[in-house]
């Protein structure tokens, strides 16, 4: 008999704590979401106020997904 109530309770926390996972990681996706914005709207602002462009990069500069390396 009190096998039922302890699997209950086991299968309730379990369901609680994934939740708590999944609500944490999209918390900080959000979070990171907005530090990066903030980050990259400072770095607009500080170009703005100065003028200063930095120089672009030469070709061959990218090196993305799919991209082959300057061999």
């Amino acid at each position: 008999m009190r096998r039922l109530p302890l699997a209950f309770l086991l299968g309730v926390g379990a369901l609680v704590g994934f939740g708590s996972g999944v609500q944490q990681l999209r918390w900080h996706h959000w979070a990171r979401r907005a530090a990066f914005e903030r980050h990259v709207a400072e770095i607009c602002v500080d170009a703005a106020r100065t003028g200063q462009v930095p120089p672009a990069p030469g070709p061959g500069a990218w090196h993305g997904p799919g991209a082959a390396p300057g061999w």
